[in-house]
């Protein structure tokens, strides 16, 4: 054997002596928890049981509210504005006078007209007493008593005609921002002010079509407005509009709201949300149970281990429903008493073993909302 040979020989020797002492070292640096072979300890993982529970069921939809009377309080006939006789925004009762137009005219016929209208009543009781002594035709009688309905229908007219030039506020309400000023020539129909009751408020909402079999008058609504967040109004729902909407192919409800306090404004923008009856065989899990993918929703439960005892996991695709309170609502691969992950599921896969927590987190929720 040449020199060249005896060297290739001796680095050959020294490498396998000291594989063999690296590996002897590392067997004896091998945590203890490897001597089972796997070498990964049991991933620590939160659980909670899959319960069945009594569900809150709604429809919900978006809509406006509006006041049960508003109006543009208008100019009945043409006039010049004599008098304004009402605070913008304040309140004001049913036939409280809110303007005066200019009645000097139909004054000056007024009295005219009523003393017309006495002279031909006295015309027509003389007339009377004359007519059975033969000192008046009967003729006479109908003439006087023609006089007499005439003067009376002229007199009603001008005070209709007065009526109407003073404005008056058709019901109870709050006032609004002032258009007309004084001097100023109105038409008939021109808009004065605004009149708003807004002590009860209706709530108009569209919904699908395809909620129409589940509603009902009566049925409660929760209204929920951005100006007071997470305060919630309730409502009674009054009407169904019995036609769909051929354009939508929505539908549309009117709720009845109590507005004492005065809280909400016409005009706001509103969520509501129909109560329906709720489901009472419901299985609920936390939400952060729910693993999303394009492959499908899915979780993890906990079941006790084939081999060394313990527990492994176990990936169940599921069907989720209508998510409240932080729970989902699972509709298909549950059963209830079913222990799910609720966090630490990240890298978990089936057959992966698994430590779970001592406490239920679901129990530890419930626990802090009571």
């Amino acid at each position: 054997m040449n020199k060249q040979s005896r060297a290739w020989l001796g680095a050959g020797l020294a490498t396998l002596v000291l594989g063999g002492a690296g590996f002897g070292l590392a067997t004896k640096l091998r945590p203890a928890h490897a001597e089972g072979g796997g070498g990964m300890p049991p991933a620590k993982v939160a659980v909670a049981a899959a319960q069945k529970t009594e569900v809150a069921r709604f429809l919900g939809g978006i809509g406006t509210l509006e006041a049960n009377r508003q109006v543009e309080v208008p100019a009945e006939v043409e006039g010049r504005i004599a008098k304004i006789l009402f605070t913008p925004g304040a309140e004001v009762r049913a036939g409280q006078v809110l303007v005066q137009l200019n009645d000097a005219p139909e004054q000056g016929d007024l009295e005219r007209l009523t003393a017309q209208r006495a002279s031909a009543r006295a015309l027509l009781e003389r007339t009377r007493r004359l007519v059975p002594q033969q000192a008046a035709t009967q003729e006479q009688l109908e003439q006087a008593q023609a006089a007499f309905d005439q003067a009376s229908g002229e007199l009603r007219r001008v005070q209709a005609l007065l009526e109407q030039k003073r404005i008056k506020a058709p019901f109870d309400g709050v006032l609004g921002i002032r258009r007309v000023n004084l001097g100023q020539f109105v038409r008939a129909g021109d808009a004065l002010v605004s009149l708003t009751d807004s002590r009860t408020l209706f709530a108009n909402i569209t919904l699908p079509e395809t909620a129409l079999p589940a509603l009902k008058r009566n049925q409660q609504v929760a209204l929920s407005v951005d100006a007071y967040p997470g305060r919630v109004f309730q409502g009674r729902l009054s009407t169904i509009e019995p036609q769909i909407g051929s354009d939508t192919r929505t539908v549309r409800l009117q709720a009845t709201v109590d507005n004492a306090d005065g809280a909400l404004a016409p005009g706001m923008f509103v969520n509501g949300r129909v109560a329906l009856p709720a489901r009472t065989d419901a299985i609920t899990v936390p939400e952060t149970a729910i693993t999303y993918s394009t492959h499908g929703d899915s979780v993890f439960i906990v079941v006790p281990a084939e081999k060394g005892g313990g527990f492994s996991a176990q990936q169940v695709f599921v069907k989720a429903g209508a998510r409240q309170g932080g729970l989902v609502v699972i509709e298909k691969g549950l059963s209830p008493g079913d222990k799910v992950v609720t966090s630490g599921q990240l890298r978990l896969y089936t057959g992966a073993a698994v430590a779970p927590g001592d406490k239920d987190t679901l129990s530890l929720t419930q626990e802090s909302k009571s």
